[in-house]
């Protein structure tokens, strides 16, 4: 708990395993209900949870971050990560318990991602960090500071 105290980038980086842990979860259980759409939820899910946790678990070199910068700029900014958390969240909520409690604790994680975004409390961790130079990379959008 005094790890989590001294260096609050941790929290996040736990939410984000949390969130890809429970994409994986999800995936599997969108697999179990045979149908077109389900299929097709389930493999965006469990790329999405593969890719989150990929970011997570290993520091990822910077030739990872310039192509996470590049096609998914979004995934550098706490409004970008938690406005994408709600889309997984919410396409989780389907035919199962299980769907709808790893949608429900997605979409929650996401709606406090976007709230940090707006009361800058904790810094971003060094995986959620945009690469150094890059200059195919799309700036990520920061809220004016006064």
């Amino acid at each position: 708990m005094q790890h989590i105290q001294q260096n609050p980038e941790e929290l996040v980086r736990l939410a984000n395993v949390a969130v890809g842990g429970l994409c994986i979860a999800g995936a599997v259980g969108c697999f179990i209900h045979l149908s077109f759409s389900s299929i097709i939820i389930g493999i965006y899910e469990l790329a999405a949870g593969i890719v989150v946790l990929g970011m997570e678990v290993r520091q990822p070199t910077e030739q990872q971050k310039a192509l996470v910068s590049h096609y998914a700029s979004f995934m550098h900014s706490f409004i970008g990560r938690g406005v994408f958390y709600i889309l997984m969240g919410v396409l989780l909520l389907n035919h199962y318990t299980l769907l709808y409690v790893c949608g429900s604790i997605i979409a929650f994680i996401g709606l406090t991602f976007v709230a940090l975004h707006f009361v800058p409390a904790i810094d971003t961790p060094s995986t959620m960090r945009a690469p150094d130079n890059d200059p195919e990379a799309q700036p990520v959008w920061q809220a004016p500071t006064e």
